[in-house]
């Protein structure tokens, strides 16, 4: 049997799979829920997934100096991010010219050629 946290999980990984972010929302309240939440124990029935606008706020980051898996040779960024949406996630940030990491910076999420969702520096100001 498939628990709630289960599907919830399950849901998200499938979109991430197609190259989609998506955020859970209560279907009746429009409460959208964060990632960690697993849906607190809602019917999955009760839950839509709507996509996100890919805009985040780096909430903080470290800089991993050890290999821990052969498609990410160090050094490379784990950051913890929140979503325009709310939401916050764990996932890598890239900045391919070199530009420095800051608390607070404004990302723009991508898939990269593996499709992994991984989120860039964007200079560009929220519309």
């Amino acid at each position: 049997m498939l628990l709630a946290s289960d599907h919830f999980e399950r849901c998200f990984l499938d979109f991430i799979a197609r190259r989609e972010l998506r955020v859970p929302r209560l279907r009746a309240s429009g409460e959208i829920l964060g990632y960690a939440s697993h849906g607190y124990g809602a019917n999955p029935e009760d839950i839509e997934w709507i996509p996100a606008c890919g805009r985040a706020t780096l909430h903080s980051y470290a800089v991993y100096r050890q290999q821990y898996h052969p498609d990410f040779p160090p050094p490379y960024n784990v950051a913890h991010v929140e979503l325009a949406e709310g939401p916050r996630l764990v996932s890598r940030i890239v900045a391919d010219d070199g530009t420095p990491l800051e608390i607070g910076m404004p990302l723009r999420g991508r898939f990269d050629p593996a499709g992994r969702l991984e989120f860039i520096p964007d200079p560009t100001p929220a519309a």
